[in-house]
């Protein structure tokens, strides 16, 4: 099962792959294949595992960017789903370090939703873009993969 970690200490925002559509034949109009897949979150006293629908593309995207960012030590980072029920961002500060912010609502009839917050650095965010890289090898760009 594939999957990326965003962490720092005992908090983390997790993705990880159960089903992907498509693969490698046809791609969604949203970038890639698309996944159903379950997010874990936890930030403090607080969790929350849920589906989430999330593509391939959304993923690769949210790589490239943390991977340039990442050299230089700067920048804010975006990630989200097209349901638009999961929003992280993720923003360097003068030392290196990154603060995550994001916000997860359960698509349904309660509307529940977890804020978090949390601090990461350069040793958990080497780790996420090696999982990430993975992803992206495996199941390309936005355009997805070329089948032979």
């Amino acid at each position: 099962m594939e999957e990326f970690i965003i962490q720092g200490g005992a908090d983390f925002v997790k993705i990880a792959f159960e089903e992907i559509y498509g693969f490698p034949e046809s791609t969604c109009h949203f970038g890639g294949y698309d996944t159903r897949s379950y997010v874990e979150i936890s930030s403090g006293n607080f969790k929350v595992r849920s589906q989430l629908y999330v593509s391939t593309g959304e993923i690769f995207e949210f790589y490239r960017k943390l991977s340039n960012a990442n050299e230089v030590l700067k920048g804010e980072i975006h990630f989200g789903n097209y349901e638009s029920n999961l929003e992280v961002n993720l923003k360097y500060d003068s030392n290196g370090h990154l603060s995550v912010k994001g916000h997860f609502y359960e698509l349904g009839e309660f509307g529940n939703e977890l804020n978090f917050e949390f601090v990461s650095d350069q040793t958990y965010i080497q780790s996420t873009l090696r999982q990430l890289q993975l992803i992206a090898e495996k199941y390309g760009d936005m355009k997805g993969v070329k089948s032979n």
